[in-house]
């Protein structure tokens, strides 16, 4: 499909998209069809993997942040949010901002009489900090999960309900706590290394699923192994569309190519820049 203008939820579906009404979609969304982002808080220039989901009704938000294929994002998360700079001489956003990039504030003349008037301190601030989030392949999100802006999720893992993550996660990890800690891998290293090196979420699955039982870990992985081995597994290309949204009402464009492809874009979205390092505090 192409390209469809001033469309609402339901139609909206036949692109790939499902969300409910009130869906906060700030900026862009580009996203690989199919995805669900219901009725997030609100999900501000994001790009989303086919078959992830947001499951929310109205209580998440997602800031620049790069979703990869089957994710699931629970209730209440909170990924990415701007941070304020901690060592200038005030946290506010006067300090920092730049005309147009707070439009809400810079309507009161008070806060427009103190603010900068060009964009040049705040190209210093966010030259010193990361702005993009990753959240990799197939992890898992519990409820009320809040993760740092400039942090990588890796394949696979798990974030424990109300964690509290400021650094990158391991592949496969379990982390739970605030500040999140590991607490354990998903499986042993072997089988971890395994799924990482089929990566499963780059090939279509459905015309297999009935050789397999998926509760049994070793022998599925076993079955995908080799059918990949034997050319048997055909990759995965869903059709991949950018989503404008408006009070509920969308403009959709399709894209040339999907966000994820072997082997330049296996692990990070053709759309956007690698996220920069997070600068470490002192001692």
């Amino acid at each position: 499909m192409g390209a469809a203008t001033g469309i609402g939820i339901d139609a909206a579906r036949a692109y790939g998209l499902s969300a409910f009404a009130g869906a906060n979609v700030a900026g862009r969304l580009v996203y690989e069809r199919p995805v669900w982002i219901h009725q997030p808080g609100r999900l501000k220039d994001c790009t989303m993997g086919a078959f992830s989901y947001i499951n929310s009704r109205g209580s998440c938000s997602l800031y620049r942040c790069h979703i990869g294929r089957f994710a699931q994002i629970g209730e209440q998360v909170l990924v990415g949010p701007p941070d304020h700079p901690s060592d200038w001489f005030s946290s506010h956003p006067f300090a920092f901002t730049q005309p147009g990039l707070m439009p809400h504030m810079d309507r009161m003349p008070e806060f427009a009489r103190l603010a900068p008037e060009d964009g040049r301190l705040s190209q210093r601030y966010i030259a010193g900090v990361a702005t993009e989030t990753v959240i990799g392949h197939e992890v898992y999100m519990g409820s009320k999960a809040y993760v740092r802006r400039g942090v990588t999720i890796g394949h696979g893992a798990i974030i424990g309900t109300a964690s509290v993550v400021l650094d990158d996660v391991p592949p496969y990890a379990i982390v739970v706590g605030s500040p999140a800690r590991v607490l354990r891998l998903r499986f042993d290293e072997r089988i971890v290394e395994r799924l990482l090196a089929l990566q499963w979420w780059h090939y279509d699955l459905a015309p297999h699923k009935h050789a397999v039982d998926f509760s049994q870990v070793e022998a599925t992985l076993e079955f995908f192994e080799q059918r990949k081995a034997d050319g048997e597994l055909e990759p995965l290309t869903p059709e991949t569309y950018t989503a404008r949204c408006d009070d509920d009402v969308y403009t959709i464009e399709q894209q040339r190519q999907p966000l994820y492809t072997m082997p330049d874009n296996a692990d990070y979205p053709a759309v956007g820049a690698p996220p920069a390092p997070r600068p470490r505090a002192a001692g």
